[in-house]
């Protein structure tokens, strides 16, 4: 495999920031060739580099105001192990993001909803129902600096 360079990074953050632009409006954006551009993006792709290729919401204008991080403290209770945990948290509509964690929790989700009320009864009704959850503590976020 190629190194990853200063060329393939100029693109990716390029990609980044604007990922709807053609092959020549990228090129052209870096200085660069335009053929150069789509095999390096090709080999990107094939080499795993850029995974995929998304979009970023407004999640406003679709009426999810409330964004909370949701730390889930868990506790082995019969055959359910800390993975399946969040396997299962991670399919919840709403539920963003799940990452395993060190320190004083053990998983973390990212969580959107319409108002507090929805996100309470995803937190108390559900994540808190899963064999395993032995407490959360959501933090809930005022405002997006970068995201």
């Amino acid at each position: 495999m190629k190194e990853f360079d200063e060329i393939d990074n100029q693109i990716v953050n390029y990609l980044i920031e604007n990922g709807r632009d053609r092959i020549t409006d990228i090129a052209d954006g870096l200085n660069l060739n335009r053929v150069t551009v789509a095999q390096r993006i090709e080999r990107l792709v094939k080499t795993g580099i850029i995974r995929k290729f998304t979009l970023k919401l407004n999640y406003e204008s679709l009426g999810l105001d409330v964004l909370a991080y949701v730390f889930i403290s868990f506790k082995r209770k019969g055959s359910t192990t800390q993975e399946e945990l969040a396997q299962a948290i991670s399919k919840l509509g709403g539920v963003e993001e799940v990452h395993i964690i060190a320190g004083e929790f053990d998983i973390i989700a990212k969580v959107r909803a319409r108002n507090l009320r929805e996100l309470g009864e995803k937190v108390v009704n559900k994540i808190r129902g899963y064999s395993g959850v032995e407490a959360t503590f959501s933090h809930l976020v005022f405002k997006t600096i970068k995201d």
